[in-house]
């Protein structure tokens, strides 16, 4: 019952959202923008996905070769690819993807690979706040609602970084913190370095669909406060972050857009953020494909289900 009740709940607020954004930003404005938009816009969106996923499978396949099994490039394409579309069938099975891939391959336990998932979900969120702090020390007008939130997350961190290096024998003997805990601060300064490539792409991605339609940012406030957007996106609490991302480029960016009412400039940030969407959602599903054909990738997908099948509910 719980299973069915979280996709439920994640339509019911990713529907409320849009019903919202529409409501107060007429669709015939948003959709007079997309009009708008550079001719660049979609090759150079789509070339920014590719360019996310492969740094993407670039930091998976480091962080697993220094903390779980080695694999080799070629393999951890075809399981991040193949993640795209098994997260559009059942999300857990896309997040799960990787693990069962280690576990059948090197017989890594499913315990050890989810340490390591959850080491790579850290690690985005160290450079996320990283990023924001940059921003923060270089922004000029930063609200108190974003300088909160940071230093409450700053409070989480130093909580954190002490457990890491003081590894606690009641944390230490729980094997799904085992990766966590034996990187220690190195493995996480290694794993944030070649985290770099990634967070820079989708950092462009993000400027550059802004760019196509006239909202240009200053690097400045991006730094600031795309990490925040990203942060609330990957939140299991709307459909693929639809609705929750808009809202908050709207909120963070509507004022850097061109157009002589407020109602106009909502309007290029919403056009500019959905079409950014759908070219991504796009491409992915186009990888996914592509990767779902390899032997690999069918054999993960039928033992993905299968163990998903057997969890209890």
């Amino acid at each position: 019952m719980r299973k069915k009740f979280g996709p439920i709940l994640a339509w019911a607020v990713t529907i409320a959202i849009l019903v919202y954004l529409f409501w107060t930003i007429p669709l015939a404005d948003v959709w007079g923008k997309m009009h708008t938009a550079a001719w660049w816009s979609i090759p150079a969106m789509a070339v920014l996905v590719l360019a996310v996923y492969l740094a993407d499978s670039f930091a998976i396949m480091k962080t697993f070769g220094w903390f779980v099994a080695p694999l080799s490039y070629r393999e951890v394409l075809v399981v991040r690819g193949a993640t795209y579309l098994l997260a559009l069938v059942n999300y857990a099975v896309g997040q799960g993807a990787i693990i069962y891939f280690v576990n059948r391959t090197r017989k890594v336990p499913i315990l050890r690979g989810t340490a390591a998932v959850l080491l790579i979900m850290g690690i985005n969120v160290l450079m996320l706040l990283l990023l924001a702090t940059i921003g923060l020390v270089t922004s000029p007008d930063v609200s108190r609602g974003v300088r909160t939130l940071l230093l409450a997350a700053y409070g989480g961190l130093a909580v954190y970084i002490l457990l890491v290096a003081l590894r606690p024998r009641w944390l230490a003997k729980r094997p799904v913190f085992d990766v966590l805990l034996t990187a220690g601060l190195k493995g996480h300064l290694r794993s944030m370095l070649v985290r770099v490539p990634h967070i820079c792409t989708l950092l462009a991605l993000s400027w550059i669909s802004m760019a196509a339609f006239g909202v240009v940012l200053p690097v400045t406030k991006a730094v600031l406060c795309l990490p925040i957007v990203y942060f609330v996106t990957v939140l299991p609490i709307s459909v693929q972050g639809l609705g929750t991302t808009q809202a908050m480029m709207i909120l963070f960016f509507a004022t850097y857009a061109p157009g002589a009412t407020t109602g106009a400039r909502e309007a290029a940030v919403l056009a500019a953020s959905l079409l950014a969407q759908v070219v991504a959602n796009v491409m992915q599903i186009l990888i996914g494909l592509g990767c779902m054909r390899s032997q690999l990738a069918r054999g993960l997908g039928r033992q993905s289900e299968t163990s998903a099948r057997k969890e209890p509910a």
